[in-house]
Formats: C-alpha cells, structure tokens, sequence
C-alpha cells in the first residue's frame, strides 16, 4: 500500500455484526470487491449486554476506548478492560461483553492468523513515525490531533503509506499489520 488514506469517523455508516447483536463502523480493511478481507479495523459500539460474533481463523485485539470499562468473558475466563488497555483472542472462541458505562466503543483489529501478525502501540506527545513495508494505522483519540499538517478529530484514522515518515502530534493508537514470514519492521516512532 503506497498511497495514504484519511477516513473521517464520523461519516462512517453503522454496520450490523455479523451475528446482528450490534454494529460498528470499518475504519480500513483490504477487502475485496465480494467483502472477503484478511484484515479489518473497525469501531464497535457496544449498547448492551451481549455474545461477540465468531471468526473462525480470525485472531482478534480489541481496544477499549471508553468511556469506563467493559467485562468480557473469553471462553469461560472474566476479564475487566478499561480505557486505553487491549486484549488478543482467537475469533472462534465464544465471547461475552457487559458495558460498565454508556456509549462505550471499542477499536478491533481482526486478521488471519495464517497471514499477518499484529500490534498496538499508545502514542502521546509529539512523535515522528518511520514505516516499512507493513500496514501502519493511527487512530486519533481527542479533538486535537493532526498528522503532518492534516487535523484529525476523535477516532478519524490515516492510514500511514510505506517506507514514509510522518509527523504526529496528539494521542493516538498506532496499529501495525505485518505479514508472516516477512521481516518485520517495526515502525519507530521518535
């Protein structure tokens, strides 16, 4: 991917999960023209006590991003995630959540587990972000955030191109997505 993209999060259209328990919005995927993808970043909103969808071959990391916590349970094991902490777990496995707070959204990166690995990276402050070939997604997380000299507002997202260097200041996740097998380059940022 060479060519960077800027999604405005909030003229993304709500979409059903796939089990119609909820909806959430795709921030980027590399989806095709039927919708297959091997990758996926979304926003859920999560309203009301609820079962996850399951992906099988899918590893999934959720993000919390508040407001408050939610308590998940994955495959039988109970686990409170607030704001700004992230859990990994396998797309088949069944998986519950509970909103301790209203409005509660939380950031997924979904991915085959064959095909890429995957990172989250909190950024705060000023920081200079250097790319290889990997997917590298940031995810602004307040009203004053921009990238070189593009403002970005609360969960708007660019999708970084490779082998570029970018100029960040506010509070953001950085999302990285290496293919297996491939040397991996972790994105630096300064």
């Amino acid at each position: 991917m060479s060519v960077a993209s800027l999604v405005r999060y909030a003229s993304l259209p709500a979409q059903p999960w796939k089990n119609g328990k909820g909806v959430s919005r795709t921030l980027f995927s590399d989806s095709d023209t039927q919708g297959a993808w091997t990758w996926k970043v979304s926003v859920a909103e999560i309203s009301q006590p609820q079962p996850y969808s399951q992906y099988p071959e899918i590893r999934r990391i959720q993000v919390a991003l508040g407001p408050g916590a939610i308590d998940l349970t994955i495959s039988g094991h109970q686990r409170r995630l607030h704001t700004g902490e992230h859990v990994a777990f396998d797309g088949d496995e069944e998986v519950t959540v509970i909103p301790r707070s209203p409005g509660f959204l939380a950031l997924n990166l979904m991915f085959l587990g064959d095909r890429w690995d995957a990172h989250v990276e909190a950024l705060s402050g000023t920081s200079h972000i250097s790319t290889g070939s990997e997917i590298n997604i940031l995810v602004a997380l307040d009203e004053d955030c921009t990238t070189d000299d593009e403002k970005l507002s609360r969960l708007d997202s660019y999708l970084i191109p490779s082998h570029a260097r970018v100029d960040v200041r506010g509070s953001f996740h950085l999302l990285t997505f290496t293919p297996l097998g491939e040397t991996h380059h972790q994105s630096t940022a300064l």
